[in-house]
């Protein structure tokens, strides 16, 4: 959560280039928010962001963490690939369905200032937003965008912890002390792995949920109904070619980096603050 306060104004930007459906540079972007909103536009959603964190984000470290404590080798090997990969497919997917109603707090509340003043759903904050998507479209409307964002989820947990533990070790094998150096030069390389590995999932997830509209919500007489996974890629490559898949490659990897090195760290000064203490409960008990 406390990385989500610096990285906020990047990760806005980058859904407004993954929802936009023209070629629009990210200064362009930062420019047009600022020039309509201020600059405190830039932190517009910081509330969901927040929810988002503190339900996605905590599940997957706390799943994942489980599972691989469930799965130990007695005998203290190290776990197999395929194990490894059951850990992540189980926090990925407790993250996803977790945290998906934030989510989509989140991409709409960043995305809504791009939009006409007419389909602006206007959420004040994360609980009014949630209150608003269970009043307006009933509790089938915090599943919205539920497939792409279990893919992301999965994707994300995958390269995330997977490459992380693994340049970890990696580096440790080399010789190099388990400190903060380590932990950082992990963290930076993983985030180049997730940023590649999950921007198609992340482009569709954040069309999907910004282009939702509300049951009450109709332009004329035509009811704007929402478009399914397999429409939005058709469209997406058919209009915009597979490049567009990868639209804000550049603010999610600007995001990411400095959010996986501030979060590992914190992750890990806890995990051994944690062990440390429960091995002198359990030495006293």
């Amino acid at each position: 959560m406390a990385a989500s306060c610096f990285t906020h104004p990047i990760d806005l930007i980058k859904v407004h280039l993954q929802t936009s459906k023209t070629r629009t540079g990210a200064l362009q972007a930062t420019r047009r928010i600022v020039q309509e909103m201020g600059i405190f536009g830039l932190y517009n959603g910081l509330t969901a962001a927040l929810l988002r964190q503190g339900t996605y984000t905590m599940t997957r470290f706390a799943v994942y963490d489980i599972a691989k404590d469930y799965m130990r080798h007695a005998d203290g090997s190290h776990l197999t690939g395929g194990e490894i990969a059951l850990a992540t497919l189980l926090s990925g997917a407790a993250g996803g369905i977790v945290g998906n109603p934030a989510e989509i707090l989140n991409v709409r509340m960043q995305n809504d200032q791009s939009l006409p003043l007419f389909m602006r759903r206007n959420y004040k904050s994360a609980v009014h937003g949630l209150v608003a998507m269970v009043r307006d479209e009933g509790l089938g409307s915090l599943a919205i965008g539920l497939a792409p964002s279990l893919i992301r989820a999965t994707l994300a947990t995958a390269s995330q912890f997977v490459s992380y533990d693994a340049f970890k070790e990696w580096l440790l094998n080399a010789g190099y002390p388990d400190s903060v150096s380590v932990h950082f030069a992990a963290s930076f390389a993983a985030g180049l792995v997730a940023t590649t590995v999950c921007s198609p999932a992340d482009v569709i997830k954040s069309r999907t949920m910004a282009a939702l509209r509300s049951q009450q919500s109709s332009v004329g007489d035509v009811h704007i109904r929402p478009p399914s996974l397999w429409q939005t890629c058709s469209l997406i490559c058919r209009t915009e070619g597979l490049r567009a898949f990868f639209k804000g490659w550049v603010p999610s990897y600007v995001r990411l980096c400095p959010q996986l090195v501030i979060t590992f760290i914190i992750y890990e000064r806890l995990r051994k603050s944690y062990f440390a203490h429960y091995s002198k409960v359990h030495v006293n008990i």
